[in-house]
């Protein structure tokens, strides 16, 4: 049995909504674009949180939260847009900024996790778009290196290095071990037993909705508390995180077709689709009671339809709800959640602890702009518009074949 996708049908407002939002943000990006054309080699922008937009930054900052500057988020969007406007000036931006991200982390891997978004969205996926071998190749050291921060001893990687805590967040860093399994299997294999070790720890309820965090006794190696970092209480779901248990779910289902992965897919994004209210944009906690009164989360809510899409197409049985699901979110963020420069607007960090607060980003509870959003939005965009998703493919380039443990037949990208 091999996983083989087609595309549902799209009715046609959504796609003139997902060109016009591609419009949008390729307008907006022009300041950028100067700002990585007149910098010298190895500078690169940093995301200003007040605004959306950029500063330059004299060099590349991955190791800590404090300074880390979200590069890859804005060298993924890049891509999607000069790949869907085949636009030679925005493509060599991408390529400059892809460049030092391979070439810094191919030197030493990240102290801060987050730089695995840094290295799939602007390296890997910049090798898979150009055909690059220097820049693959740096990708794929960067991807070793990376590696050297999983803990064998728990099998999961902690947020930061020298911490005591997994989280669901982490789904969006281990991209670049999917992106490297057909040069090196055992990459993986991390991603996998990374993903299947969180749900033993119990990272997911039963009833489908996920913790943000687990916290472990180091000396025994197990688990002592789930809870919440941003959400509104330990047993209440941050919206955030939910979204992240979806994409990091449907990820791991993709890349390996095992049941178990599809199983916890499609209960964590069918238990988000359940909990939304009628706009069909999440405030940022599920049960914060002080709710609408509270800040809502476009970031949270643009993930989950890139995740709902991908669903739609890898499970036909999915495909009514999930799909209707998506396109209801990505409609009311397209229509009232997009400046006209592209800018994801509405999002919230959540109930941000003093040590994240102190990094100056934390205005709770304002509705601020994220660096996730900006770019899952210009993703969505791109899903909509292309029925070959193949540049953003996570499942191996020749077809998987499973075995009697896997999920019911899930369709593949159509090219």
């Amino acid at each position: 049995m091999s996983i083989i996708q087609t595309p549902p049908a799209r009715p046609d407002i959504m796609q003139d909504l997902a060109q016009q939002a591609l419009e949008s943000v390729r307008s907006g990006i022009e300041p950028v674009l100067k700002i990585i054309e007149n910098s010298p080699a190895g500078a690169v922008p940093g995301f200003k949180y007040t605004t959306g937009g950029y500063r330059a930054c004299d060099a590349y900052l991955p190791h800590d939260w404090s300074t880390f500057q979200w590069v890859g988020f804005l060298t993924g969007r890049l891509w999607l847009v000069a790949d869907h406007f085949d636009d030679d000036r925005i493509r060599a931006a991408a390529r400059k900024l892809a460049e030092v991200v391979a070439d810094s982390l191919s030197k030493e891997p990240p102290r801060f996790s987050a730089a695995g978004s840094d290295l799939f969205y602007a390296s890997c996926l910049g090798a898979r778009l150009t055909g690059d071998t220097g820049l693959t190749d740096a990708a794929l050291e960067a991807t070793r290196q990376y590696s050297r921060n999983f803990d064998e001893r728990l099998g999961v990687f902690f947020q930061v290095l020298g911490v005591n805590r997994a989280v669901i967040d982490t789904g969006l860093n281990l991209l670049p071990f999917y992106w490297s399994a057909a040069s090196d299997p055992e990459l993986a294999d991390i991603a996998r037993r990374h993903n299947t070790n969180l749900l033993d720890y119990g990272i997911v309820r039963d009833d489908g909705s996920a913790y943000q965090a687990i916290e472990f006794d180091l000396e025994t190696g197990q688990p002592a508390r789930r809870y919440s970092m941003q959400g509104y209480s330990d047993s209440t779901t941050w919206s955030r995180g939910q979204s992240w248990a979806m994409h990091n779910y449907v990820n791991v289902y993709e890349a390996t077709g095992e049941r178990r992965f599809f199983e916890v897919a499609r209960k964590v994004c069918r238990w988000y689709v359940d909990h939304l209210p009628a706009d069909s944009v999440p405030f940022y906690d599920f049960a914060d009671p002080q709710a609408p009164a509270v800040p809502r989360d476009s970031c949270s809510a643009t993930i989950a339809a890139n995740a709902l899409l991908r669903l739609a197409r890898l499970d036909e049985e999915s495909t009514g709800w999930a799909g209707t699901a998506a396109d209801a979110i990505t409609r009311e963020l397209f229509t009232n959640y997009l400046s006209p420069g592209g800018v994801l607007l509405h999002s919230s960090w959540g109930r941000l602890p003093a040590e994240k607060a102190g990094a100056g980003f934390s205005r709770f509870p304002l509705e601020d702009v994220m660096p996730y959003g900006n770019y899952w939005v210009v993703e969505a965009a791109y899903r909509y518009l292309h029925a070959d998703w193949s540049p953003l493919q996570l499942a191996p380039t020749t077809p998987l074949h499973v075995n009697a443990e896997t999920a019911p037949s899930a369709r593949t990208a159509a090219s």
